[in-house]
């Protein structure tokens, strides 16, 4: 199961209806003391990024740090800076404009290199070309990580001060939707603390980091904390042990393999290799 089906299986697509609602509730009397993230929620709608969202009724009974979590990514694309959950939960005052009058606010500053900014910097696999070592993607390039030796990687980043740092998961495990996106939202960290230590070519998919999640869970261990010691000990080996450059000689032979992870990398599950394309 790949990173963005994952996440498929627990969202609610997005139709005509739903954005209407959005901006029907938000300009309806009983909501003009809006939150900053229902705010950004109504934007990320209105610009055609919200079609993984849930509801705006169900965004708005998830707390300030899921909702910070559901729009972390669309957000991204949009290049839409997220305040502090403690911000966030600050109401509209009667001197802040209001995303609904975003349009002609735009039409009169005249913002175009605002909105082809935005647009540049998407990562829309669509658009890609699939190469041996190298993703490209417009002006884009996205090469393929390979393990490094020791000798090629930062002071001090096998030594005990360099930590995974997984942020622990506080939400309900028994909901799956705070589950997927927190597990999207440390993936990414979990890929870079591998790269930083020269083991970027030897990652676990999305897909196993997620079933690595329950199957904690089943054991009653901390999932950040059992990433922490597995860091520690990949760390001890590394310092020892030589590790193949690259592991594999198979690449992907489609981008249906292959989601992005942040606008900075790409990962691509073929099953026996979990290959990391960066920019």
């Amino acid at each position: 199961m790949r990173f963005h089906s994952t996440l498929v299986l627990v969202m609610l697509f997005f139709s005509v209806s739903a954005e209407a609602n959005c901006l029907a509730n938000a300009r309806s009397p009983e909501n003009q003391q809006q939150t900053a993230y229902e705010r950004i929620y109504c934007e990320i709608v209105e610009r055609g990024e919200g079609k993984r969202l849930p509801r705006f009724e169900d965004f708005k009974k998830n707390d300030v740090m899921v909702q910070r979590l559901l729009l972390k990514r669309p957000a991204q694309k949009l290049k839409i800076a997220l305040p502090s959950p403690s911000k966030a939960k600050a109401k509209k005052g009667a001197n802040q404009t209001s995303v609904l009058d975003k349009p002609a606010r735009l039409k009169q500053t005249n913002k175009a290199n605002e909105v082809a900014s935005v647009v540049s910097s998407n990562v829309s696999l669509s658009r890609c070309t699939l190469g041996k070592n190298l993703i490209t993607c417009g002006q884009r390039r996205f090469g393929l990580i390979r393990n490094e030796p020791n000798g090629r990687l930062a002071n001090g980043v096998l030594g005990d001060q360099h930590l995974m740092a997984l942020p622990p998961f506080r939400g309900d495990a028994e909901n799956g939707r705070e589950v997927q996106f927190y597990l999207s939202e440390v993936y990414g960290h979990y890929i870079q603390r591998m790269i930083d230590i020269g083991l970027g070519a030897s990652t676990m998919s999305y897909a196993r980091f997620y079933h690595t999640f329950y199957d904690l869970k089943v054991k009653s261990v901390d999932f950040s904390e059992r990433f922490e010691t597995m860091y520690r000990f990949l760390k001890k080996d590394k310092k020892t042990m030589a590790v193949k450059t690259l592991p594999s000689h198979k690449r992907p032979h489609s981008l249906s393999q292959c989601d992005d992870i942040t606008e900075k990398m790409i990962v691509c599950d073929i099953g026996s290799v979990n290959w990391v394309y960066m920019n």
